[in-house]
């Protein structure tokens, strides 16, 4: 014990009680008091013995006058003790009194005892001495072993004895009888940690008595609260099962219910049911039951009760059974209550997922009709967070609710009607297979796409419906559910407000997606991925000015992969961050083979502009590379402005004044509003190839392009036509004032290696040189716009 170490470190730790709180203290002194009351008059006794045996040892010495003195001192003592003692019996002393004494009674008794030596010792032969030792040893053992539950006594009675003992033999000058003095202290210290360890027992056995005694008076006020609260009833019933005797606890129940009462069949009280089943046959089987939960038979509300009993046998003749009744109406309600709501939806009352997992397990094991289509509808709301967003929450919960009732009304009572989550729905249907199937579908999206009266307002929510076919060969409810959860997926691709049926081509598109996905991963950590380079050219003089960066994917397997096969899935799982920041170094590290005045351009996509890692990424590439910062034209879509503008255009300022040209790639494909020209002053606009490609055989195409030029101009813009592809192209596009050209007229994109006959590569080390002023500098500025960032 962890007290009983510390209290080992001094003599005063030694000799007293150990520590513990008041309530435990108390107690334990009058344990200790008990125990020493107890053990006096054999003490007493035992000091009578021990004199008797000094007197007759010592009976023919010269010392025997004294030892006689000694002898009649120790009677005297002895009397004193016995009287004190039954008078602190008879008195209301305290226990810290009482204890007090007995030690003071203890020291007494030691000293008188240790004086023993010193008469003897100079007169008695060794023979005697040795017989005083071993008695003088045996009275210090026993004496501290009696009085070991309170270590203050048996110290003072062991300590004087000792010192007496120890002290004669050191003055007698005898080499033995000092060595026996050595031998008398190791014993004495020896006995005081015995003392001590055997008052730590007595304390640990003390408290968990105490403990155990607590938790007993615990255990007994919750059984007392328990019987005085319960609402449990015994009853019991002859060999008929008839009811000897009422609940003395359902007073209350007897007055609702006027069977109950003696006579009636305890059967009879309980509604017919699977539990009344189970009751009677327990009783003509004589078998026990327990917590047999049953309807009372009542004209007001709902009774529960539960239900336990036995056979009653006496001198093994069968007498009836006798039990333990309880009223669990509140409790079963609550149950119910639970249940239900782990089944169903709480907002609109229909079969939740759970409960549409159960349905869809149980209709999947039926075998499939003849001459009928059994189908799993799943659908979703297509304009749902737009009704939160302006009508409010409690309008889309009204909503929900609507939609709810008008799936119920466009289905049969034999259908499965349930809500999934937010705004997802599921149906179990099963039509004719003479096409009644796709009548459904087509009334159940037509009935959805009506309005709906809001609270007052007109709200516009069809959904979009996903439909799986049951089949003999598909026995896996996950699959169901993946499957129609991909065709409401592309249900919603090719357009809402409409349904679309599972087939196996979109379970391979999802595989195929999939297994690009995990390939990108591999090809993002093995470097698959290559740059390609395609000129751009002067409209008039056919120069080169810049290259378009573009990234090519080489799969170990599939070959050469272009970047519409695999950049919306890097924008999906997160890859395209590091997929554009390892462009934006490899550009960068090609551009050093390239002429001071080409520039090069990369593409960002919308999700990368948000990236932290943007700003810093380019900084390094550029530092890394010496490259001179207005050579970096970044090209970015409309839509990487349609999400978080602000942001965005607060972005783009900060890399324009790092020197680098920021370009609007696609223009008028995406929403073109030309709030963001003026907004933001983009060095370049980019008309996008599909207004470049109808030139020739569209008036409008024509018009398109004039007026994207017109309006370059007008804003001090220069314009890039993408996508050129014949001469005619070029000479219209360089006559109505586009100023630089790029396309397969000019060249494909291809490896910079490649585009030796069109450009004059440089011949660069591996490692840069860095200038450091400009790499300092360029550090600076990031540094600097990333402060700015945060503090904003």
């Amino acid at each position: 014990m962890g007290w009983g170490n510390a209290s080992t470190g001094s003599i005063a730790g030694l000799v007293g009680d150990c520590k513990m709180s008041e309530q435990y203290a108390h107690d334990l002194k009058l344990k200790q008091l008990s125990f020493v009351r107890q053990l006096t008059t054999i003490m007493f006794l035992t000091s009578i013995m021990n004199v008797a045996i000094v007197l007759f040892c010592f009976r023919n010495t010269s010392a025997f006058q004294n030892v006689l003195i000694w002898a009649t001192v120790v009677g005297v003592t002895n009397v004193i003790g016995v009287a004190r003692k039954k008078y602190l019996d008879r008195s209301n002393v305290s226990a810290s009194k009482a204890l007090r004494f007995y030690v003071r009674l203890s020291l007494s008794h030691g000293l008188i005892w240790g004086i023993v030596p010193f008469l003897v010792a100079h007169t008695a032969n060794s023979q005697g001495l040795m017989v005083l030792g071993i008695q003088l040893a045996g009275i210090m053992f026993a004496g501290s072993f009696l009085q070991s539950r309170i270590p203050a006594s048996a110290c003072a009675f062991l300590v004087p004895i000792g010192l007496g003992f120890a002290i004669s033999m050191m003055l007698t000058g005898d080499p033995q009888n000092q060595f026996a003095a050595v031998l008398c202290f190791v014993y004495v210290g020896v006995l005081m940690l015995a003392v001590r360890w055997s008052h730590e027992q007595f304390i640990e056995q003390h408290l968990s008595a105490a403990a155990v005694k607590e938790q007993s008076q615990v255990i007994s006020l919750l059984l007392r609260d328990f019987e005085e609260s319960t609402s449990d009833w015994l009853w019991q019933t002859n060999t008929y099962g008839v009811l000897m005797d009422i609940p003395l606890a359902a007073e209350g129940v007897e007055h609702e219910n006027n069977n109950v009462m003696i006579g009636n069949n305890l059967v009879s009280l309980f509604h017919p049911d699977e539990s009344a089943w189970v009751l009677e046959t327990s009783l003509m089987r004589k078998e026990s039951f327990r917590d047999l939960v049953l309807k009372v038979e009542n004209e007001g509300d709902d009774r529960w009760w539960s239900l336990t009993g036995k056979p009653i046998y006496e001198d093994g003749a069968f007498k009836g059974f006798r039990g333990v009744a309880k009223d669990i109406t509140q409790s079963k309600e609550i149950e119910d209550r639970i249940a239900y709501m782990a089944h169903y939806d709480g907002l609109t009352g229909l079969p939740n997922r759970v409960s549409m997992q159960e349905q869809l397990e149980k209709v999947m094991r039926k075998p499939l009709t003849p001459q009928m289509s059994r189908a799993l509808v799943w659908l979703d709301l297509d304009n749902f967070k737009w009704v939160n967003d302006t009508l409010g929450h409690p309008a889309g919960d009204e909503l929900l609710q609507h939609v709810a009732a008008r799936l119920q009304e466009v289905c049969d009572e034999r259908d499965v009607v349930a809500r999934i989550s937010g705004d997802e729905f599921a149906l179990i249907v099963e039509r004719p297979a003479d096409g009644q199937l796709e009548v459904f579908l087509d009334k159940l999206t037509d009935y959805l796409s009506e309005p709906y009266d809001l609270w007052g307002s007109t709200a516009n929510c069809s959904a979009s419906v996903g439909v799986r076919l049951f089949d003999e060969e598909t026995t896996d409810s996950r699959i169901l559910l993946k499957h129609a959860d991909l065709a409401l997926y592309q249900a919603k691709k090719v357009g809402k407000a409409n349904w679309c049926m599972f087939t196996q081509e979109l379970d391979d598109r999802a595989r195929a997606r999939l297994q690009v996905e995990s390939d990108l991963h591999h090809a993002v950590n093995e470097n698959e991925f290559k740059v390609y380079f395609q000129p751009q050219v002067n409209a008039h003089t056919h120069e080169i000015v810049g290259c378009e960066t573009l990234v090519r994917w080489q799969h170990p397997t599939r070959g050469l992969v272009y970047p519409g096969e695999f950049i919306e899935h890097a924008e999906d799982n997160g890859l395209i961050t590091r997929i554009g920041d390892w462009v934006l170094r490899a550009a960068m590290s090609e551009a050093r083979k390239l002429p001071e005045h080409i520039r090069v351009s990369v593409n960002i996509s919308p999700v990368q502009i948000h990236s932290a890692n943007l700003i810093p990424t380019i900084v390094h590439a550029i530092a890394a590379n010496n490259i001179d910062p207005t050579r970096l034209e970044l090209e970015i879509t409309e839509n990487v402005l349609m999400s978080d503008t602000e942001f965005t255009l607060q972005r783009l300022h900060q890399l324009k004044d790092l020197g680098i040209r920021i370009a609007l790639d696609d223009f008028g494909t995406g929403y073109s509003s030309l709030s963001y020209l003026r907004r933001f002053p983009f060095d370049r606009i980019k008309i996008d190839k599909s207004f470049v490609r109808d030139i020739e055989t569209r008036s409008d195409s024509r018009s398109i392009a004039v007026a994207t030029l017109s309006l370059a101009k007008s804003l001090g813009m220069r314009c890039t036509a993408e996508g050129v592809e014949t001469r005619y192209q070029a000479d219209f596009l360089r006559d109505c004032g586009c100023d630089e050209l790029q396309g397969f007229f000019i060249s494909r994109a291809q490896p910079l290696e490649k585009l030796q006959h069109m450009i004059e590569l440089k011949k660069v080390k591996e490692k840069v040189t860095l200038i450091q002023d400009q790499r300092d500098f360029m550090y600076r500025r990031a540094s600097d716009m990333r402060a700015a960032e945060r503090a904003s």
